[in-house]
């Protein structure tokens, strides 16, 4: 799958339907992408990407922590292994990325005055492949979760319908409700767009599984989706600033959540 030509196909749809300019500016907000879902025979893990298990940390990288209470290893993503569907569109090359949440295992309560707009209880931590080292969770209260290989599937992303992003778009004066009916049926009748389908996804567009995706910009990279994964917290959409992670600096890294 080359998005070049991917790409190219989605775009001659788009114009098909929308004309032009509209549908060659609608094209341009495709972005790729990946479905995350466990490995498996016919499907193998994509490098060293994992739910769980230990995290991958360069040597003498400290455990992270929120107060003294240690944060729990959700998932790592090897950014090299994605980055050939991405292309330009990793702002960064980074190797792996270790991604963390505070979640204390079964029966321990989370800490006193904790806040979830705190931006402690995520970190994201990269590390370079040629020389991290596993390291495994402190003894202590923090969940750990089992590892488990993901595999990766690329796919033609393109943001939800009802967004601004699309909906900051001439159409010609066509009305926007109809508008958001036909750019609907352009994605389901592409062959080359896909919601990233699965348990997860990482990069390219996050789609909400309730609607709007609280601390999402269009501005961000979208880094991880998990539903029903590790965490005993529904759904999970980390994201960052993509001039942040151009930077390197991941301390700007933000999560939401879903709970239903």
């Amino acid at each position: 799958m080359e998005f070049d030509a991917t790409f190219g196909r989605f775009r001659q749809a788009c114009v098909d339907r929308f004309g032009e300019p509209a549908g060659a500016r609608l094209a341009a907000l495709a972005r790729p992408g990946f479905g995350l879902d466990r490995a498996t025979d016919a499907e193998p893990a994509t490098g060293r990407s994992a739910l769980g298990g230990p995290a991958l940390l360069d040597p003498g990288t400290p455990w992270p922590d929120y107060d003294g209470f240690p944060l729990s290893l959700l998932a790592v993503l090897d950014t090299d292994a994605l980055a050939g569907w991405l292309g330009e569109h990793l702002p960064r090359r980074v190797g792996l990325l270790n991604v963390f949440i505070l979640e204390p295992r079964r029966g321990v309560p989370y800490p006193p005055d904790m806040d979830f707009d705190d931006p402690r209880w995520l970190r994201v931590i990269p590390a370079d492949p040629a020389t991290a080292v596993e390291v495994t969770t402190p003894a202590g209260d923090a969940a750990v979760f089992d590892r488990t290989p993901l595999h990766a599937e690329p796919v033609l992303t393109m943001p939800d319908k009802w967004s601004d992003a699309v909906h900051g778009i001439d159409f010609g004066g066509e009305d926007m409700l109809n508008v958001a009916y036909a750019v609907a049926d352009l994605y389901e009748s592409s062959p080359d767009v896909a919601e990233a389908a699965g348990p997860g996804s990482t990069f390219g567009w996050p789609v909400g599984e309730i609607g709007a995706i609280q601390k999402w910009e269009d501005s961000h990279t979208h880094l991880l989706k998990l539903c029903n994964g590790p965490s005993e917290i529904p759904t999970l959409y980390f994201s960052i600033p993509t001039d942040a992670f151009r930077a390197g600096d991941f301390s700007r890294a933000v999560v939401s959540q879903e709970t239903y």
